[in-house]
């Protein structure tokens, strides 16, 4: 059994939690603690662990080893669980895959590709009875391709995750098109590419009633399409990425190649915007949108250069910092974009903490203060309050 004495929850109350097995069975005031572990959460917050719908394996490589890098990530961040996007077209591979992440202590959620390698149909209905619980596509593939990848998430009642973007549109776009892009000589991209495309996906997603993820949106203007079409059909979801809330396209200048991420961070003006649409209330959900590539990947010109971000372990610590701490958003906020939402739209129950749940829990600091030394951050030089001290996950710390 595990005692935490004097929790914070995110209500701000102060409780005791007893642990038995992999089960909240207790949440009082002054539980004795008697032949068991006990952590004293003085000052600290404990919090259920979160949920990220928006993660990718190194380089994009399926391997035993980059699932084994994102499982002790994941964890050690906070989160219990994972949608894993793959390219796996094949019933048998899909099968083995998913009988291995059963054994693993991470609860990954298996995500398709709506087309195969040969950008034809996949066999949707085969490959969710082998595992698959989640379809992630791109907007901008042909619109009768859309339409019956629509009618299959329709028709198998999961989830359709869509990246909006018009690649014709973009061209070879590496950045944001703005005074930055054009200050490097680099061809930009465009918001209206994204725009468009919400338009598109949105009025097929509220016409076939589909439950629709919208993945990564960076500009306000698919956040005012978006809240339209919330109006008559609700399950219609908005993520956002932390990055693009607190930085912009400026720290691109100098060619860095580790803010080169996609959609890429855009200006000012519209972090600004989106940060505004957090204190609404018109964002669903945030991402670490943790795709991390490696060094060679990264250190060569910034054309030439892979989109993504080695980021997951500063989620919680950079949200609570700039979002939390600063008023932003209240940590009740931030327990329903994380974990609430996410699970309303995997339709899981969410963790939280509860007698009689599962024991999922994060023991958070929020009065360590560090200095991000990582060059290589998107946060360098940035002060960050608050760290994890302690995951426990299913009744067991890890």
């Amino acid at each position: 059994m595990i005692l935490i004495k004097n929790a914070r929850l995110s209500n701000e109350k102060i409780v005791d939690i007893l642990i038995e097995d992999d089960k909240i069975k207790s949440i009082e005031e002054n539980i004795k603690a008697n032949d068991m572990i006990t952590i004293n959460a003085k000052n600290m917050y404990v919090l259920p662990m979160m949920i990220e719908l928006n993660a990718n394996l190194r380089d994009n490589k399926l391997n035993k080893k980059n699932i084994d890098e994102l499982e002790r990530r994941a964890i050690k961040s906070g989160f219990s669980t994972v949608v894993l996007s793959t390219n796996i077209d094949d019933k048998n591979e899909l099968e083995l895959l998913a009988d291995d992440l059963k054994k693993r202590k991470l609860d990954f959620i298996l995500s398709i590709k709506g087309l195969n390698k040969e950008s034809k149909l996949n066999n949707i209905s085969i490959l969710t009875k082998a595992g698959a619980k989640v379809i992630q596509e791109n907007s901008d593939i042909t619109s009768n391709q859309l339409r019956r990848i629509s009618q299959y998430a329709l028709m198998k009642s999961i989830p359709l995750f869509i990246f909006a973007q018009n690649r014709e549109l973009n061209e070879n776009g590496v950045v944001n098109e703005d005074e930055v892009s054009f200050e490097l000589g680099l061809p930009g991209i465009s918001k209206v590419g994204e725009i468009s495309e919400v338009a598109k996906v949105s009025a097929m997603s509220e016409y076939y009633k589909i439950k629709t993820l919208f993945q990564t949106i960076s500009t306000q203007k698919s956040i005012d399409i978006l809240q339209n079409v919330k109006k008559e059909y609700s399950e219609v979801y908005i993520e956002v990425s932390l990055h693009h809330l607190l930085k912009n396209s400026s720290l691109c200048k100098n060619f860095n190649t580790f803010a080169k991420i996609n959609p890429p961070l855009r200006g000012e003006k519209q972090q600004k915007l989106l940060i505004d649409s957090l204190k609404e209330g018109k964002i669903d959900t945030l991402t670490s949108l943790y795709s991390p590539q490696s060094i060679t990947r990264k250190d060569v010109s910034f054309d030439e250069a892979s989109f993504g971000i080695d980021f997951i372990e500063e989620f919680l610590p950079l949200a609570y910092t700039n979002l939390i701490d600063s008023g932003i958003i209240s940590m009740e906020n931030f327990i329903k974009l994380s974990i609430k939402n996410p699970a309303k739209i995997l339709d899981i129950e969410p963790n939280s903490i509860e007698v009689g749940k599962k024991a999922n829990l994060i023991i958070f600091d929020p009065n360590y203060e560090t200095i991000c030394q990582n060059k290589q951050s998107l946060y360098f030089h940035d002060k960050i309050k608050g760290r994890i001290i302690t995951t426990i996950l299913k009744g067991e710390m890890v």
